[in-house]
């Protein structure tokens, strides 16, 4: 059910476009915190993702000035980012299930009124 969904959702121009950018804002975190404060990559993408998932890292963070900076950008940027993802994932399971329903009672109308034909037809 998932797989379906995930392609129907990345078929869609609005939505691969989101999913670049998100992509494209994570690589920016993990760039950022790899020159700003020299960490190791897997250190960079732990906390990137940390972040842009609001979850943090209280073990790890940014000890220069520019580090900071960075960080309270990139932290804003990606609860941003995130949150509008969210909403487009959940608008787009909506849409979803809403054509679902459509196509059911479509399918339902067409059955109903052969049976009706039918029906008229045997007597």
């Amino acid at each position: 059910m998932l797989v379906p969904e995930l392609r129907a959702f990345l078929r869609e121009k609005r939505y691969r476009y989101l999913s670049i950018t998100t992509l494209a804002v994570l690589i920016i975190g993990i760039l950022g915190y790899r020159l700003l404060e020299g960490w190791s990559w897997l250190d960079c993408i732990n906390y990137a993702v940390s972040i842009m998932v609001t979850t943090g890292n209280a073990e790890v963070y940014p000890h220069s000035e520019w580090g900071k900076v960075f960080n309270v950008f990139y932290m804003i940027l990606s609860v941003l980012l995130i949150l509008f993802f969210v909403n487009t994932l959940q608008q787009h399971f909506h849409e979803s299930r809403q054509s679902g329903i459509l196509r059911r009672k479509r399918h339902r109308k067409i059955i109903d009124k052969k049976m009706d034909d039918q029906t008229s037809t045997d007597e």
